[in-house]
């Protein structure tokens, strides 16, 4: 995450020559968690000024003030954000998906690069059986609170953080964020989707159109083309199932399989296997 300087004071010798700027605040320094400084393009012509006033220590500090880094300005959902500050890397930002006062607003992770970025994360899971995988004891874990009929793992309402951070915010919320999922997973193949007659926010049985975002498994390139509901949970089907959100214990096993065919070819002796979806 990029810690934010902005200069307090109008630069007319240098900043009159640009336009559309904030006369009043706007972008300068950034720095990374390494120490790495950057210099926004805009601010070229404005180096040595720059300079002299870090020096003499002619700055403000404004980190809690910046969008989407403070609870107080929060934005909707991470594609708002992108659409914002495109510059923002991913990580974790304050998001206030009803755009009402921000009192219940509240942090999430957000995807700025992949597939043009905007993804806010919602869902991030493991399994409970990967080694076995097609077992009956194998599920994912946490599940949402998405409407099954015979599924055990642990309920989740609690936003994930990370890509390994295994918890799922309230699935009421993700329609609120949006209408496109991103789909990522280190066994399976990622994939973007769009609603059709079928949707995954809203749990909708019918068509989606998806495209391939990155090939994880050399096996296949296929995309899945439905959402299917089952009593254990949700399924994105292409000749049957491609990501199958199985998340009871007891029978049945969460297909990952990147040729849709409802078969082991998945990627197997992966360390910490994990699955995410985020929605834009």
């Amino acid at each position: 995450m990029f810690f934010h300087i902005l200069l307090g004071l109008f630069f007319v010798s240098c900043f009159s020559t640009i336009r559309g700027l904030d006369q009043k605040r706007y972008r300068v320094l950034d720095m990374d968690t390494k120490g790495n400084i950057y210099l926004y393009k805009t601010a070229l012509l404005c180096k040595n000024e720059i300079i002299k006033r870090l020096t003499n220590g002619k700055y403000h500090l404004a980190e809690e003030n910046l969008i989407g880094l403070s609870k107080a300005s929060p934005v909707l959902n991470c594609k708002d954000l992108k659409q914002k500050v495109p510059t923002l890397v991913s990580g974790v930002y304050w998001i206030d998906p009803d755009g009402g006062s921000h009192g219940n607003a509240f942090q999430a992770y957000c995807d700025q690069q992949t597939d043009g970025g905007g993804w806010t994360l919602v869902w991030s899971y493991t399994f409970t059986a990967y080694s076995s995988f097609n077992s009956g004891a194998n599920a994912v874990t946490p599940r949402p609170t998405w409407k099954v009929s015979s599924a055990n793992t642990r309920v989740s309402t609690t936003v994930p953080l990370s890509e390994t951070h295994y918890e799922a915010m309230n699935f009421a919320l993700w329609r609120t964020i949006g209408k496109e999922t991103l789909i990522k997973s280190n066994i399976n193949n990622w994939i973007a989707c769009k609603e059709g007659t079928g949707s995954i926010v809203q749990q909708k049985v019918g068509s989606i159109t998806c495209k391939l975002v990155k090939q994880v498994s050399k096996k296949c390139a296929a995309v899945p083309t439905s959402v299917k509901i089952y009593g254990e949970g949700m399924s994105l089907n292409g000749g049957s199932h491609y990501y199958y959100f199985d998340s009871y214990t007891s029978r049945g096993w969460p297909t990952h399989d990147p040729c849709g065919k409802n078969q082991l070819n998945q990627l197997k002796g992966v360390a910490n296997p994990h699955g995410n979806i985020f929605v834009r």
